[in-house]
């Protein structure tokens, strides 16, 4: 009875187990396999493991998630439900009304891609089963291996239970990495801003690429084929025993030379043809009008294929109708066995009992639901959007001696220092991520006062996350079997902008918001392009500036850098310009005016750059002036009278009040506040303020008054 207990306690918990541990043959070149077979020899070659452990502990978790789930349905009435529909069909008629069909999105996907380049140079591995990782966790398998139920994400022990002759290969990221920079050329010929996903997947927005290639001639279209005595060595080994073998040029006799159409359906066979014939592998890709469904299809006809679903809404409901959850991206393990509990096995099934659904999940996840049955996904894809965090992790064999924990860190934070200096990111958050032998993950993190992307910078950090780690376990050693370091908190896109700014910016900005519509837009625009041209703030005096100052009345390079000479130098040119003009009124003034906003107060060099003077053209007509200083509008027309009018304000009110409590100034829409240290060289000599107290100098970073001027 005593050895009873346990097993009888665990039969349940065994059979909820198999279903989480049963094999996934969703993967491509696993179709048609024994399942009952497979499983059975993963759960007996798991059991007593640590994985086979953890896996029990998150089935039981998952099965208290599942019967609160069904102790809520219960409780569910009609009337919620009728009013659940309500909402469900609300929220369907805007998503169609927003159903966009234009775009054509390829999802490319390598086949096997780490076998592949394993086999590519190893070629006595093509014709048997192997894999790449180690024994305890695999990264990919090749097809003759999938064949036997090994996939990606197994352990490799149980990997080798169900294949015994099972070849292990390690990883090899320097190598990968290198084949995937020469796949990653060819995308970029198609679209310039793909998405790559990983080293071997990328998403690609080929529409502007359709139109322009509708009047390429032939010769733009046209590959040659390899010589007979160079197929052998150029093209991918053989792979796989069943390919669609969609690419039939690769069929024809060599020297030929391939001429591609202009459908979507060419471009991407082009774009595979291409990287088989650059890298010696497989590609596979899926074309649809959205991200969702493109990833979808890619997994269609694989390996070496490709599949499309037509731009109609009648073809994408067709396609999603028998389609398993399971194969959408974003829908695991965990959602499917969640959805297979209220009898939801295809997409279809999501729609019909959409209702249900609302009431039973949060809303983003069934707002996700609801856009899976309709088809629906992004269709712009956008690889420069904000990214909150960087990181990197390795997954390894038990490991429990703190040197080659501390040298795998420091090797991490090397990696990770490169995809950050390719990305120009800094971060002021450092997190180590630790997986223990127990398939336990802890994350320590450390907020800096400042912000790190050099290698020895983050490995300080994160080192010193790991020591404690270390210490927390003491005396026992510290038994890891994944590390990971991820850098986040980036300084935002403003932040990284240059700073500096002119009093005439400030006009321009309040001129902007005036005018609104079409010319606060034109004038957004215009100030990015002077930003792109000016040179990056500094918080040095202006007199040490190395570039000269020119002119923004008469353009002139002037043979100073002091501020004070410059803003005498400007009061001259705008009374003489008034004086030449004083007949044409407030007209006159406001050309002037935006004469001054077009050159702003740039180096020399660049005033004749096009479109920097260009906005004279543009405006006309008695513009409003704002004092940038009080806010106040000025009734003239007369930029000699406003600008003693600002000068009054400087010196008289805004100096005083930034000696004691700094400035705010906006800039590009975003409110920084900035604090002024006064240095001789840079004083007014029409209005010299009184010296700031020690307390406030001490606390005040080292700016100028030239900081206010940018």
């Amino acid at each position: 009875m005593g050895d009873a207990g346990p097993g009888s306690a665990a039969g349940p918990a065994e059979d909820g187990l198999l279903s989480r541990m049963a094999l996934n043959d969703n993967k491509a070149g696993m179709e048609g396999l024994d399942r009952e077979k497979i499983n059975k020899i993963i759960l007996e070659a798991s059991k007593g493991s640590r994985f086979y452990e953890n896996e029990l502990k998150k089935e039981r978790q998952v099965n208290q998630r599942v019967e609160k789930m069904l102790q809520q349905k219960g409780r569910v009435a009609e009337e919620h439900l009728r009013t659940a529909q309500v909402q469900v069909d609300k929220m369907i008629s805007e998503l169609e009304r927003s159903r966009e069909l234009s775009r054509v999105i390829v999802h490319v996907d390598m086949d096997a891609f780490y076998a592949a380049v394993e086999m590519r140079d190893r070629p006595e591995l093509k014709d048997q089963p192997m894999a790449v990782g180690s024994m305890s966790m695999l990264s990919t398998s090749n097809y003759h291996a999938r064949r036997f139920g090994v996939r990606a994400a197994m352990p490799g022990f149980i990997a080798k239970k169900l294949c015994p002759n099972l070849v292990i290969v390690p990883l090899n990221f320097d190598k990968y990495k290198a084949v995937s920079s020469q796949v990653r050329e060819v995308f970029s010929d198609y679209d310039q801003n793909f998405l790559p996903m990983s080293l071997d997947e990328a998403y690609l927005d080929i529409t502007a690429h359709l139109e322009m290639r509708r009047n390429w001639p032939e010769c733009q279209r046209s590959y040659r084929l390899p010589e007979a005595g160079e197929k052998e060595e150029s093209l991918s080994p053989v792979l796989f025993d069943e390919s669609p073998g969609t690419t039939s040029s690769f069929q024809d006799p060599p020297g030929r030379v391939e001429v591609f159409g202009t459908t979507a359906e060419e471009a991407v066979r082009e774009m595979r043809f291409r990287i088989e014939h650059k890298t010696s592998l497989t590609a596979s890709a899926g074309i649809a009008p959205n991200m969702m469904l493109a990833k979808v299809c890619s997994d269609k006809n694989k390996p070496n294929g490709q599949y499309r679903i037509p731009p109609e809404r009648r073809e994408v409901m067709d396609f999603i109708l028998d389609l398993p959850v399971r194969k959408v991206p974003g829908i695991g393990k965990v959602t499917e066995k969640m959805l297979a509990a209220l009898g939801i096995n295809c997409c279809s099934q999501l729609g019909q009992k959409m209702a249900l659904l609302s009431l039973l999940f949060s809303e983003t996840s069934w707002h996700h639901f609801l856009q899976i049955s309709l088809g629906l996904g992004s269709t712009h894809i956008v690889r420069n959007s904000e990214r909150k965090s960087m990181s990197t992790e390795r997954t390894f064999g038990e490991m429990s001696v703190a040197e080659e924990q501390l040298t795998l860190c420091k090797e991490l934070c090397e990696d990770l220092a490169q995809e950050l200096l390719k990305e120009g990111l800094k971060g002021k958050t450092v997190t180590l991520k630790v997986k223990n032998v127990k398939f336990e993950v802890k994350t320590r993190a450390l907020t800096l006062p400042y912000s790190v992307s050099s290698a020895n910078e983050i490995y300080t950090s994160a080192r010193d996350l790991l020591r404690a780690e270390l210490d927390h376990v003491s005396p026992e050693p510290l038994r890891l079997r994944l590390m990971g370091v991820r850098v986040s908190g980036f300084a935002s896109v403003d932040e990284k902008r240059p700073q500096q700014r002119s009093i005439m910016g400030f006009l321009q900005l309040q001129q902007a918001e005036l005018a609104g519509g079409g010319a606060k837009d034109f004038t957004s625009l215009h100030t990015d392009s002077v930003l792109t041209h000016s040179p990056p703030c500094t918080s040095a005096p202006v007199s040490l500036m190395p570039h000269p100052l020119t002119c923004p009345v008469c353009f002139k390079d002037m043979e100073t850098s002091d501020l004070t000479a410059f803003n005498m130098h400007i009061d001259e040119c705008l009374k003489c310009s008034a004086a030449q003009k004083g007949d044409e009124g407030s007209l006159s003034g406001s050309r002037v005016l935006e004469t001054v906003t077009a050159g702003e107060l740039q180096p020399a060099g660049e005033k004749d750059k096009p479109g920097d003077v260009s906005v004279t053209s543009g405006v006309c007509g008695h513009t409003p002036l704002v004092c940038p200083v009080c806010g106040q509008m000025q009734e003239t027309a007369d930029l000699t009278t406003f600008n003693h009018h600002v000068d009054e304000c400087l010196n008289h009110n805004v100096l005083l009040e930034l000696r004691e409590t700094g400035i705010q100034t906006v800039h590009e829409g975003t409110v920084s506040t900035h604090t002024l240290t006064w240095f001789p060289n840079t004083q007014d000599t029409r209005s010299s303020p009184p010296p700031p107290s020690k307390k406030a100098k001490a606390a005040a970073p080292k700016n100028t008054i030239d900081r206010f001027f940018r």
